[in-house]
């Protein structure tokens, strides 16, 4: 298949929600402040460049899902790296939240996702990312994910978080410990986190705050443990309106 560059906008200001995106990244608008993304034609696949810019305007509320979770598969090109790059500038007082479902990168593949968020001042967001490795019986690929955030033009957090199923060092004691699956939950204007741990059968956790004000909780282990915990941790439940 031919690689692909994608771009697509979504915006709410005024209390009117405005889209503009084509195949394979479509918004389809699911309730008054709630839009998912649904992946059209598989993939990604290696080599494709797929972009979303997001506004919220002030005092606006924004949810954003994904309809399924994203599969990524390796392209024509051995080792080609597909990425799909979140931006976000959220005004005063805006409340957003990037919720989407879990990424499995499949065995092969090289995915580069990345979430850019720049918030005014009062402005509030959820960020929540899980990364499956592979497919049942399949190592997984690799990923380099990332998250960047500012606040009133000051850095509140940069991270990329490194994954190779194949790689015995990104796989092993120091990376994943074997793990299946990582996630993370970035909370910004949060008042009130504390750093908390926690160990359970299938998943391990840690929370520490951000001078933001803000939080990132870490998870690591099986998928359902992994998926348990974010859940908890960014509300994902959320009302159509």
């Amino acid at each position: 298949m031919t690689e692909v560059a994608a771009q697509a906008r979504l915006s709410v200001l005024d209390g009117r929600v405005r889209w503009a995106s084509s195949p394979p990244v479509v918004l389809r608008r699911t309730g008054v402040r709630q839009v998912h993304v649904v992946a059209v034609g598989g993939g990604p696949l290696g080599g494709d460049r797929l972009g979303l810019r997001i506004d919220v305007g002030p005092g606006e509320r924004l949810t954003v899902h994904s309809a399924a979770a994203t599969v990524v598969q390796p392209g024509r090109r051995p080792g080609s790296e597909a990425s799909f790059v979140v931006d976000v500038r959220l005004a005063a007082g805006a409340d957003f939240a990037w919720l989407p479902e879990p990424t499995v990168v499949c065995d092969g593949a090289v995915w580069a996702p990345s979430v850019r968020i720049a918030a005014a001042a009062g402005a509030t967001a959820r960020v929540a990312e899980q990364v499956v490795l592979g497919r049942a019986g399949q190592r997984g690929g690799r990923c380099a994910s990332s998250i960047r955030a500012t606040v009133e033009g000051r850095p509140l957090l940069a991270t990329t978080t490194v994954l190779d199923g194949t790689d015995p060092a990104l796989a092993g004691i120091g990376g994943s410990g074997g793990a299946r699956s990582v996630g993370a939950v970035v909370r910004i204007g949060d008042v009130g986190a504390t750093e908390d741990a926690g160990a359970e059968d299938e998943v391990t956790w840690a929370c520490s705050p951000l001078d933001g004000p803000g939080s990132m909780l870490s998870a690591v282990g099986s998928v359902r443990g992994v998926a348990r915990v974010l859940d908890a941790a960014a509300g994902r439940v959320e009302a159509s309106a």
